[in-house]
Order: C-alpha cells, then sequence, then structure tokens
C-alpha cells in the first residue's frame, strides 16, 4: 500500500512546533510527551537560572533544537511506515495542538519570563558602554541578580525606555572624580573600567563628592566622554533596576560572541 504520509511534511512539522510532525502520523501522545518534554526542560533551565547566561542561552538553544530534530526524525520515519487512513488526526485537532503550544510558548516567553524564566536579552543601539559593550552587540540579563553591587552592569528603566550602565556606587556611598579616577569611599578605584581614551572633558575629569542617597544607585557609562549617565540624569531608584548584565551572547564581531561579565 501506497504511504499516505509525508516524510518531509512530518519532519518540518516537527521543526516548526514540537511534536507536530507526530500527531500527524497519528502518535498523538506521543507528541504530548515530547512537548512536555521540551517546555519541563525551558522552564527548569530558567528556573534554576542556567539560562541568564550567554553559555545558558546556547544550552537553552541547544536543548530546544536537538528535542525538535529528535521528534522531527522520528515522525519522519513513522510517516514512511504509516498504512493508516491520511486524514487522521483531523484538522481541527491540528489546529488545537498548535494553538496550545502557541499560548503557552507566549506565556513562558513573555508574560512569565521574568517571574519564571529569569532573563532577557537586549540588542545594543548606542556606545556608551563601549568598548565593554558596543553597538550591534546582543546581550542577556539576570532579572533574578538581586540588589545590584558596586561593579555591575545594568539594565534600569530611564524614561519608559531602558538603558544600560555600570554601577559605580550603590546607597550610603560617597562618590567623586579627580583626575578622571573614581574616589569610592575614599578608595581611588582608577579609572573604573573607562579605557583612558574615552575619559575626557571637564564632566569625566571631574566630580564633585556626591553622597548617594538610600535606595537609589549612581551609575556610569564606560564610554565616558560619551553617556548619559548620574552625572547627568541623576541617580537611579534601585527598583528601576531590571537585571544584571551577565554577557554578550551575540555580536558582529566574531570575538565578542560568549563573552561574560562577573
Amino acid at each position: 500500500m501506497k504511504n499516505t504520509k509525508l516524510p518531509v511534511q512530518a519532519f518540518l512539522m516537527s521543526c516548526l512546533v514540537a511534536g507536530w510532525g507526530l500527531v500527524y502520523v497519528g502518535r498523538i501522545k506521543w507528541a504530548m510527551w515530547v512537548a512536555a518534554f521540551l517546555y519541563t526542560g525551558v522552564v527548569l533551565l530558567g528556573v534554576l537560572g542556567l539560562s541568564a547566561s550567554p553559555v545558558g542561552l546556547y544550552v537553552l538553544f541547544g536543548f530546544i533544537v536537538a528535542v525538535k530534530l529528535a521528534s522531527a526524525i522520528a515522525s519522519a520515519v513513522l510517516a514512511r511506515r504509516y498504512n493508516g487512513p491520511p486524514n487522521v488526526p483531523r484538522k481541527r485537532f491540528h489546529a488545537l495542538y498548535v494553538g496550545v503550544l502557541i499560548v503557552i510558548s507566549f506565556v513562558l516567553l513573555e508574560v512569565l519570563r521574568a517571574p519564571l524564566m529569569g532573563f532577557k536579552n537586549y540588542y545594543i543601539p548606542t556606545g556608551s558602554m563601549a568598548p565593554t559593550v558596543s553597538v550591534g552587540d546582543y546581550i542577556v540579563a539576570d532579572l533574578k541578580a538581586g540588589a545590584p553591587k558596586v561593579g555591575d552592569i545594568v539594565v534600569y528603566r530611564w524614561n519608559g525606555t531602558e538603558a544600560i550602565k555600570r554601577v559605580a556606587g550603590v546607597g550610603g556611598d560617597t562618590l567623586a572624580i579627580v583626575n578622571g579616577e573614581l574616589i569610592h569611599n575614599g578608595d581611588n578605584l582608577g579609572l573604573f573600567h573607562a579605557p583612558a581614551d574615552r575619559v575626557e572633558g571637564p564632566a569625566s575629569m571631574t566630580l564633585a563628592p556626591v553622597k548617594v542617597e538610600p535606595g537609589r544607585v549612581y551609575l556610569l557609562g564606560d564610554n565616558r566622554y560619551n553617556s548619559n549617565d548620574s552625572r547627568f540624569m541623576g541617580q537611579v531608584a534601585v527598583e528601576d533596576v531590571v537585571g544584571k548584565v551577565t554577557g554578550i551572547w551575540f555580536s558582529k564581531e566574531r570575538a565578542r560572541i560568549g563573552t561574560t561579565f562577573p
């Protein structure tokens, strides 16, 4: 008897939606187990904080690809051997299966991303943190990193947008800039991650002593000469700090891909 299911179609369906090719060949329970395994793994990686770093993202993407590829191969093999009715299951069930998985994906990656998955990706459009983070870099932020600490690169909200800068001081700290060097509670921290050629102009060279207010952070850009940071916009409330940048997961400069920040 001639095959009534197309192996290539089964393969592509599983590549698009986890287990969909298995539904196509009538293995509905197998499809549900594949979907459950995939989403459980994704959630566990997020809950355990393993996906909030460049390496963690690579593991997450690799896991998703591996599960989909394995189910796609299985679907193609089963389609080649299929000899049952061509219209089983019905199109209505296909639509229901795909629709449910789309909703689950949306809830996990959008609605529950912060509390459950704990990470968020960003594209960098400006050079205020260059050369540490440059225009065109794609970064990942840990949304469960806890209270910001001096030296952390953080994502924060300001004027309805999100941006990144480095924490120079937290509540209670006293800061000053003398000859371009950051004085933190009396300790000289040098240029504080800013390259010498990015420390130019009066605003980069000198800052009168300032006390960081409780519940706030003082932010500086590594590209000190071209950064709209706390020297100009003021201190930022801790509740407006979204998360800590953990690294660069993709960049147009190959050598920067996979860079991690402590």
